[in-house]
Order: structure tokens, then sequence, then C-alpha cells
């Protein structure tokens, strides 16, 4: 009688279907290249993500590596059979050469909860800036203290600085009056005459360019201001 039983509960078991389950599919692969990337520019892609298990899947979180990078999930739950996107933007402003970045995917997938998406690319820069900011340590409160940066043209037609703007007050820029060859340098001095203490100076300028790819070239402008003591 045991035995029956037990045959019976082995008969029964082996009938039941597989547990129902959730499972995420990234569809093209988990691959990106985003190819040649202007610096300045903002670069957008569509990552298609599948159900292909028999339960409504969820996402749990999208984490990307660095804040860079940007993403906007179409929904949260997948119907099984069904698809959702993510839309990933990447902003090349403060990057150059070859960049290497990830976004994960933490869902509540059955055969894999964390899934990580890698994009790849090439930032290129036409208009570099050498050093990456303007520098002003310990300037003193309604005194002028200057500063340089150098610009490469490396694109190839001359390039001209055409104008710039700042919201740092007692900030300005002269600019260089000739455009600059391909392939040559011009230097950019600035002139800081602070009206008020700071102990923080973080700011920046931005100066307005003729190269169609890079309108527009952000420079960082850090420092801090004391008062000025006369001796």
């Amino acid at each position: 009688m045991m035995r029956r039983a037990l045959v019976g509960l082995i008969v029964a078991f082996s009938l039941t279907p597989a547990l129902a389950q959730p499972k995420l599919e990234v569809v093209g692969g988990r691959k990106l290249d985003l190819g040649e990337i202007v610096r300045g520019t903002v670069v957008e892609r569509i990552v298609t993500l599948k159900n292909v298990g028999d339960q409504p899947l969820g996402i749990i979180q999208v984490q990307p590596s660095c804040g860079c990078t940007g993403t906007l999930m179409s929904s949260n739950s997948i119907a099984p059979g069904d698809t959702g996107t993510i839309k990933i933007s990447f902003n090349s402003k403060n990057f150059s050469g070859r960049i290497d970045k990830t976004v994960t995917i933490n869902s509540d997938s059955e055969n894999e909860p964390r899934i990580v998406v890698e994009f790849t690319g090439v930032v290129k820069v036409e208009v570099a800036v050498t050093p990456a900011q303007f520098w002003f340590r310990n300037a003193e409160v309604g005194r002028m203290t200057s500063g340089n940066v150098t610009i490469v043209n490396k694109g190839k037609n001359p390039l001209s600085l055409t104008g710039f703007s700042t919201e740092l007050d007692g900030f300005t820029l002269k600019l260089p009056a000739q455009p600059i060859a391909p392939g040559d340098s011009a230097q950019i001095e600035a002139e800081y005459t602070p009206k008020a203490v700071r102990s923080v100076v973080s700011d920046g300028v931005l100066v307005n360019t003729n190269n169609p790819l890079q309108p527009e070239v952000y420079i960082y402008i850090y420092g801090s201001v004391k008062e000025f003591k006369f001796q």
C-alpha cells in the first residue's frame, strides 16, 4: 500500500509543470558601440529587453556606472512575451579618447537577476583646452589676478573664437584676434577681479567657436577669494 502511494506521488510530481518564472533577455546583445563621438555631444541608444518567461518581470533598478550616463526605463514591469526599453544617454563633455561604460539592470529574473550592458566609443576632440580649467588660488577682493589656458585647433579649418559667457562676476577673457590655423594653438588670457570673499570658486566660462562640430567649449574656473590686506 505504501509502495503504491509513493509511486502515485512520483507520477503526480512528474506531471506537474515547472514553476512559472520571469526570464530577462537583452535583445540584440549586451554590448553597444557608440562609434566616434564629438566631444560635448550627448549620444542616445535604445536597449530592448524581453521577458521570455511565463510570469510578469519586474525591473528593480537600472544603475549606470557614472554620472555621465542617464537611463530611462519605459516600464518597471514587462508581461510574459512582451518587451520594454531602456534609453541610455551618454554625455561626452568631460571625456576624450576611448570610453568604456556600463549599465547594470537588476530584476527579479529567474535566470539572471543582474545583467550588465556595456557600451564603448571614442570621443573626438577638435577644440582642445590645456589645462582644462582656470585656477585662481587665494585671489584677493578688488584686485585683478590673471591666468591663461591654451586652445589647440585639431580640426581641418581655421578656428575663430567669437565670444564667451559666464555667470562669475568680475571675470573676463581676452580672446585671440586672429583665427587659429589647423594644428596650431593660441592662448586665452583670463582676468578675475572678485568683489567678495569666497572660500571656494567653482564656476565656468563658455567660449563660442566657428567649429560646426564644437560650437561651444566649456572651461572650468576654480579657486578661492580672500580679503585684500594692504602691506
